[in-house]
């Protein structure tokens, strides 16, 4: 054997076991930076199924706001109306009101006035009850040959000609057409 030979061949066989040494350091600080990278990979890959659970969480979500503010809006359009139709049933109600007032006023003078005219026909009808009761005293008396009382006077005007007994037929009709008008 040569000596030179087993000398360079122990030197690169030396050799050889340092770069082997070194390789399986290197190798091994790639597992180690393998396992590192694996690691994160698998965080990262964690972080993604997060992220897209969180997206499609956030896209329901958006799907969610856009049907509220779809029923938001429909409301707001319905509370307008709604306030439209207020404003129109308010003003109806007051028109209504102010009807009823000038209504009520009417009655109250239409009940007035039907109250004077009762108390008018009322009085009338005393009038002609104590007028037609004197006509009769006065047609028994002048039936009787007395003269008639001079305390009557008659409401209905006549003339001189004109006998009692007529005035006193057109009394009663006028009494009892007065009865009449008072029954209906």
């Amino acid at each position: 054997m040569n000596p030179n030979l087993t000398g360079s061949l122990a030197a690169d066989h030396v050799a050889l076991q340092n770069d082997l040494v070194q390789a399986q350091e290197l190798a091994a600080d790639f597992q180690r930076q393998l396992a590192g990278k694996s690691n994160e990979y698998a965080q990262l890959k964690q972080i993604l199924e997060k992220t897209e659970k969180d997206l499609a969480h956030f896209n329901e979500g958006i799907v969610e706001l856009r049907a509220e503010r779809h029923r938001l809006a429909n409301e707001a359009m319905r509370a307008v109306a709604f306030q439209a139709k207020l404003a129109k049933v308010t003003s109806e109600r007051d028109r209504l009101r102010i009807d009823l007032e000038v209504i009520r006023h009417a009655l109250a003078q239409k009940g007035e006035d039907m109250e004077m005219k009762l108390r008018d026909r009322d009085r009338h009808i005393a009038e002609l009850v104590v007028e037609m009761v004197g006509l009769r005293q006065a047609l028994e008396e002048a039936r009787k040959g007395i003269s008639p009382a001079p305390a009557i006077q008659p409401a209905i005007p006549r003339t001189p000609s004109q006998p009692i007994v007529q005035p006193l037929d057109e009394m009663e009709e006028a009494v009892v057409e007065i009865v009449r008008a008072a029954a209906r």
